[in-house]
């Protein structure tokens, strides 16, 4: 058994309460304790039943006495001793006494006391019997720490059989034998000390056969984070199966509710472009697709590209014209007038394009971009409303795949924080914390699942391989084969849906291709620069344009 040291403050501290004599003051002669004679019964449940005699002599004020009633054991364990029913009495008169705990020590302090003084302490320890391999032993240290001397120790046990016996006199943890320890055939146990000096202690052990005491050891846990968090195989085995159960659950959940129901790798022919009357190329997209919806169909949710490649593509669809405006300086901020047009094409339009447009004009015909405040960014959710409804009355998803993140990002956040309580909680009243680490680990699965959660149907599946040939043709065609006379304007309409799926680069590359001669341009009937603008400067313009457009919309 291992005790931590009382240690030198504790004996200094014990010597000026045990004696009562203050600070400064002048004593007669020394405090000593004369006589300490003490009889313990052992009860058959474990408990002591002390008697204590006490003859003290020049002992003025308070006196104070000592009892360790917290041992320390390895694993992080305590064994903790209690003692009750306490009365100290002099000449037979009750006296007021105090018992205090602190730490490992419990202090019983009698006042009012002057010279020579007998004090008869009577009390019950629980807690003092515990189990060994071949039955149980009472530990107990009547005398702990007193800063008194002690000159004549006698302490008599009375118990049934025993087996063993020893006492050790000194500092707390000595092996130095108490004067006498006797084994006798008709009294007790019996151990006497002769002279045991100020600050040390008799500590005594008592071993019973199996069957004659019970052990009624009072077991107390340190709190430490190794034992919160403890490795043993119930804790252990517990959390890594909550952990495979949450992997498998994430598993289950993704393929039946994440999983896409069709292929992404799946090529279907698809083109842009199609062959007309008169040997004219028409701009043809698959299934009427327009640049937003790609965009969202792609990654299931609408970025910042997909907005400004629609307002391009209502440009180039002659719905509305972007001009950039004059450079007060070569470093102002670039700025440009995004204007309806009056004669627009009698096409319909998407419900999310025309929610779009109510969103940047209003009820103005003309807007500059540096203007598109408040009002729009609000309007915007409004706009991507509309855009994921449309997704999903195409039939590609069978919900939103916004409220389907949201749904699922939410679970994720409470399953998350349960575990963190929980991880919390169970650390400070148990040894289960790893159980609240695994909780929380499949919260987080959780949460990086639910980002995955929105499935395609069925019906996108054609649609993706559609998107995919696409994308080839974008990044692969040779653009010098589109006839001359057209040139401009299937380059411009290819444009949107480059920016969206790559390759937007060599679609401005193509169109800048257009301008041969040294003149200024004015643009296209979609763009116009200012003036002295030329073709060559489209690439930064529109880089510009969208940069300023996503700032403009997206930023709060």
């Amino acid at each position: 058994m291992r005790r931590r040291l009382l240690g030198v403050p504790l004996c200094a501290l014990g010597f000026l309460a045990l004696t009562g004599v203050p600070a400064g003051a002048t004593a007669t002669a020394d405090p000593v304790v004369t006589n300490f004679d003490a009889t313990i019964r052992v009860e058959r449940d474990g408990s002591l039943k002390v008697a204590e005699t006490w003859k003290l002599s020049n002992v003025t004020g308070t006196f104070t006495r000592f009892v360790v009633t917290r041992d320390h054991l390895p694993d992080d364990v305590d064994h903790v001793q209690k003692i009750e029913d306490l009365q100290v009495k002099s000449g037979g008169t009750d006296k007021e006494k105090e018992l205090t705990s602190n730490g490992d020590i419990s202090s019983i302090a009698v006042a009012d006391l002057s010279g020579d003084t007998q004090l008869d302490f009577t009390y019950t320890v629980k807690g003092a019997v515990a189990d060994t391999l071949n039955g149980t032993e009472v530990r107990f240290s009547p005398l702990t720490g007193l800063g008194l001397t002690v000159q004549d120790v006698n302490i008599v046990y009375s118990a049934p059989e025993v087996s063993h016996v020893s006492c050790f006199a000194g500092a707390i943890d000595s092996n130095t034998p108490c004067t006498l320890s006797q084994l006798g055939e008709t009294a007790g146990p019996t151990f006497k000390q002769q002279g045991l000096p100020p600050g040390n202690t008799v500590r005594t052990t008592i071993g019973f056969p199996k069957g004659q005491i019970a052990a009624n050891s009072i077991v107390e846990y340190r709190k430490t984070f190794k034992r919160a968090f403890s490795t043993d195989a119930a804790q252990l085995i517990t959390a890594l199966a909550v952990l495979l159960l949450g992997a498998l659950a994430l598993l289950v959940l993704y393929r039946l509710r994440g999983r896409d129901q069709v292929d992404p790798r799946r090529v279907v022919p698809a083109s842009l472009f199609s062959l007309g009357q008169d040997t004219r190329i028409d701009f043809t997209p698959p299934a009427d697709l327009r640049p937003g919806e790609v965009g969202t169909l792609i990654d299931e949710r609408i970025d910042p590209v997909d907005v400004t490649a629609t307002i391009i593509d209502l440009a180039v669809r002659g719905h509305l014209t972007i001009t950039e405006l004059e450079h007060e300086t070569e470093f102002a901020r670039p700025d440009w007038e995004l204007r309806r047009v009056a004669n627009a094409p009698s096409e319909e339009l998407q419900r999310y394009e025309n929610v779009l447009v109510r969103a940047i004009f209003g009820d103005n015909d003309a807007v500059l971009v540096s203007e598109l405040g408040r009002q729009v960014r609000a309007n915007l959710g409004l706009v991507q409303d509309a855009l994921y409804d449309g997704v999903v009355k195409r039939g590609w998803f069978s919900e939103r795949p916004d409220r389907t993140r949201s749904l699922w990002a939410t679970i994720g956040i409470a399953v998350t924080a349960l575990g963190v309580v929980l991880t919390v909680v169970l650390a400070l009243i148990s040894t289960w914390g790893l159980l609240g680490i695994a909780i929380t680990a499949v919260g987080v699965g959780l949460l990086a699942i639910g980002r995955h959660m929105p499935a395609k149907a069925p019906a996108a599946g054609r649609v993706l391989g559609q998107v995919a040939a696409i994308r080839g043709e974008l990044l692969e065609m040779d653009v010098s084969e589109l006839p001359a006379d057209q040139h401009a304007e299937l380059c411009s309409r290819a444009l949107p849906y480059a920016v969206v799926l790559g390759g937007s680069e060599r679609w401005i590359d193509a169109l800048v291709a257009t301008d041969n001669d040294a003149d200024e341009d004015e643009g296209f009937h979609w763009y116009r620069g200012p003036r002295g603008w030329h073709l060559q400067y489209l690439p930064d313009s529109l880089r510009n344009l969208t940069t300023n457009l996503t700032g403009a919309l997206f930023t709060r």
